[in-house]
């Protein structure tokens, strides 16, 4: 069964601890989930001056450039230093999928997801035995599908979990449906249908009644 995983890694023995230690206001987060070796990272918290400072004087960068602005956040496509590459590789080689990054204060959050419990604790200890000091947030199985237990699918999950931590949900809104569907890659209607099965999904369970959209699919 699958399995999610939340890790906190602190940035001084992974990625950006220069950054995060000039100009300590400065967080970050991955624009969508990792399918390339240069990822895409909004930077916020600090000017953008001292934001490409930082990133200049950084010894884990070895290039980066400006994408786009959006308010007081900016985009980059950061290329790191070879062994930033090595440590990150270490869920791919366990079959695992970035869903999520964040670093703020000095310490990486990342969300995975792994084939099994085994691959998962596999990686832990590869971080350990590369002096990573990595700490485990969270762990769970699943979400299960099928029809013996029906539940979300991956990608109902994945974009559930990211308009939550985005603001979607809060009054005001902090993010648009636009925003999710630029960060999956995917349009706006696709985005909008995964939330409304999954929370459709989610309600239906905590209330123990049928769910409309399983009713619907079934006619």
């Amino acid at each position: 069964m699958a399995t999610f995983v939340e890790l906190e890694l602190p940035a001084a023995e992974t990625a950006l601890g220069e950054t995060f230690d000039r100009v300590r206001s400065c967080y970050c987060y991955l624009e969508r989930a990792v399918v390339s070796e240069t990822p895409g990272l909004w930077f916020g918290g600090a000017e953008r001056s001292a934001i490409e400072a930082a990133l200049e004087a950084d010894p884990s960068v070895d290039a980066y450039s400006r994408i786009r602005a959006a308010s007081d956040e900016w985009l980059y496509e950061v290329r790191f230093a070879a062994e930033i590459y090595e440590i990150g590789a270490l869920p791919f080689e366990e079959g695992g999928t970035i869903l999520a990054a964040s670093a703020d204060r000095g310490v990486w959050s990342i969300r995975m997801r792994f084939p099994d419990h085994e691959s998962a604790t596999r990686t832990y200890r590869r971080f350990l035995e590369r002096d990573v000091d990595v700490d485990v947030a969270s762990v769970r199985k699943g979400p299960k599908t099928g029809p013996e237990r029906p539940g979300l699918t991956v990608e109902q999950y994945e974009t559930l979990v990211a308009a939550v931590e985005r603001g979607y949900y809060e009054v005001p809104r902090e993010v648009s449906v636009q925003e999710l569907a630029d960060e999956f890659g995917i349009s706006d209607q696709s985005v909008s249908e995964r939330l409304r099965r999954a929370s459709s999904q989610i309600l239906a369970t905590e209330l123990n009644v049928a769910d409309a959209n399983s009713r619907a699919d079934d006619r």
